[in-house]
């Protein structure tokens, strides 16, 4: 076998499967080129999720004519005027993009340079072009791209929906929006106008306006405002600032996260891990936190050049970056500590004048079985996870076990770690997770009645209003039919919010507005599928996921052993709505096996 040269445009259409990874990754390329050219107001156009068009607009400097050709040949660039990587002071830097999307679909550039009279245009073919011709264009550049990874179509079968793909355009559009807020952008997907933002004037609460434009006033509203500046070297700074959420605010996922480095949009796990770690011990188990932070280092201090898209980087010294985040985000939640507890007071009361004839006493309960009042003022002792067992206790359960041993499950003994119950049965013991448990039992539940359509609705007496952010909000306005089909009944409400009136009556007390929230982030990450049915299960497992009893929740004996007896009677209770055991069992042999005692 010979080892051969590849032909130019074989080894464009295999750099564009690295740089352009799906639509949103090329309309990120092209967003950051009109930013480079100093662009203040982008327009951009997608179909079918960018699958069939996308088309970005701006107001920049434009390309010249004789320049043109060259924007589309692999590695010409006019970013990096010293041929340094060291200093690299653009979003884009290595003239891959325009190349890499070129290979692999119909491209037509246009665009009139600030210093010439004409504009002109060039259409590309999977990579072949002819020339240069006369455009009507008045300013900047628009670059339209056609039927994208049609010389790929390997690719373009891993593609997934048309509703996802554009969610992640959308997401990319926000990201860009929230880093550049004195930049104008307008946003349609399909015919329909999703953004359309003006430029902020520049002042010290410009970056928040954007924020409160782009993701609603809930977050801006409650948002703790993060500032930290270090110098690192001689009158060289390392700045962080930007907005962190209340840990009150907290989601089901991490779509409402935002970290940037430079102005350039950033995933990297360490500096998650940082910010997760300043949460610690203050959100519930399985949320997230909400914040926008922007970290502004020296450009010599960082290498940008380590990933295809130009989402990782690598810092000089990333424990210093780690621990000035971490001391941030430290810092702000303990200096706003009074305000977070007023928010959960603030929640009980709500919860109270919600529902009157309930009692607010998990506040302050009395304990029977060690014949105490418990209070964070005047007990200050930690007690373990799991009861202590009186020989009062024992003596009850040892009577209970001897009735309740045949069943399955058997009979609670306690409960660990707040989301462990520890039962035993004629054969040994079982834990049983009871979050994943319960999801599974309201999952059968809600399946049933709607397979016999027997879903009763429950009549809101205050009907619900929810402001949710632009991709969210789309995804449940366009299944409000599915979602009525399962018991909600829900209207549109102003343009960013929708009303909840009635509420399939298996959700009992829960917070429908958190469910709702958590519904559409979820949707909006994951999409739909295309079958009906298959649309239906996966919301309603959803649904069920979010209204289950929480881990980290206390339960009494009571509601143990109730769980347990439903656990018994419902099919597939085995597994939760995931796929993950809900309980496991150990015979006596088994543990006797444990302590090689067999």
């Amino acid at each position: 076998m010979e080892i051969r040269r590849l032909t130019q445009n074989l080894i464009n259409q295999i750099a564009a499967g690295e740089v352009v990874e799906r639509p949103s990754s090329a309309l990120k390329e092209l967003i950051e080129n009109s930013l480079d050219a100093n662009a203040t107001q982008i327009d951009i156009i997608i179909d079918n999720g960018g699958k069939n068009f996308i088309s970005v607009a701006d107001n920049g400097i434009g390309i010249r004519r004789d320049h043109i050709p060259l924007a589309i040949e692999r590695h010409a660039t006019s970013k990096l005027p010293e041929n340094s990587l060291d200093k690299i002071k653009y979003l884009g830097f290595r003239g891959e993009a325009l190349p890499s999307i070129a290979a692999v679909s119909e491209l037509n550039l246009q665009s009139k340079h600030i210093d010439s009279k004409q504009a002109w245009s060039l259409d590309v073919l999977a990579g072949s072009f002819n020339e240069v011709y006369p455009s009507a264009r008045e300013t900047g550049t628009i670059v339209s791209v056609k039927k994208l990874f049609f010389a790929t179509p390997a690719r373009l079968k891993f593609l997934k929906s048309s509703h996802v793909e554009k969610g992640y355009c959308h997401q990319v559009i926000l990201k860009m929006a929230m880093v550049n807020p004195i930049v104008g952008f307008n946003f349609k997907a399909d015919g329909r106008e999703l953004l359309n933002i003006k430029p902020e004037n520049k002042s010290s609460d410009f970056y928040l306006n954007r924020i409160r434009n782009l993701i609603g006033s809930n977050f801006a509203d409650e948002a703790i405002k993060i500032e930290n500046l270090k110098e690192i070297t001689d009158k060289q700074f390392v700045k962080i600032y930007g907005f962190i959420g209340l840990p009150t605010l907290n989601k089901a996922n991490y779509n409402q996260q935002y970290l940037f480095i430079n102005g350039r949009s950033i995933q990297d796990r360490n500096l998650s891990g940082a910010i997760r770690a300043a949460y610690r011990d203050t959100l519930p188990k399985g949320r997230f936190p909400v914040f926008c932070l922007f970290i502004d280092v020296p450009s010599d201090f960082i290498d940008v050049n380590v990933h295809p898209g130009k989402t990782e980087v690598r810092f000089q010294n990333n424990a210093l970056i780690r621990k000035l985040l971490v001391g941030s985000i430290t810092r702000g939640l303990s200096e706003n500590y009074f305000q977070t507890s007023s928010e959960i007071s603030k929640e009980a009361i709500i919860r109270f004048s919600q529902n009157p004839g309930s009692d607010l006493s998990y506040l302050n309960r009395d304990n029977k079985n060690f014949g105490i009042k418990h209070s964070f003022f005047n007990n200050d002792d930690i007690k373990p996870s799991i009861n202590s067992v009186t020989q009062e206790i024992f003596e009850n359960k040892k009577t209970q076990n001897n009735t309740n041993e045949d069943f399955p499950l058997g009979v609670a003994l306690a409960q660990f770690n707040k989301n462990y119950i520890i039962s035993r049965n004629s054969s040994g013991i079982v834990i049983i997770d009871q979050h994943a448990a319960h999801e599974r039992l309201i999952l059968e539940k809600m399946k049933l009645a709607r397979k016999n359509k027997s879903i009763e609705r429950q009549i809101l007496l205050l009907p619900e209003v929810i402001n949710l952010e632009p991709i969210p909000l789309e995804i449940i306005k366009e299944n409000i039919d599915l979602l009525s089909e399962i018991g909600f009944v829900i209207e549109l409400f102003g343009v960013s919010a929708l009303v909840i009136r009635e509420v399939p009556a298996l959700l009992g007390d829960a917070d429908i507005k958190q469910i709702i929230i958590d519904l559409a982030d979820d949707l909006s990450e994951t999409g739909l599928p295309k079958s009906y049915l298959a649309k239906i299960d996966l919301i309603l497992g959803n649904i069920a996921c979010h209204r289950s009893i929480r881990s980290g929740r206390n339960l009494n004996e009571t509601e143990m052993n109730q769980l347990l007896r439903e656990m018994e009677k419902t099919p597939n209770s085995g597994q939760c709505n995931h796929g993950r055991p809900t309980s496991i069992s150990l015979s006596l042999k088994d543990i006797e096996k444990l302590f090689n005692r067999i």
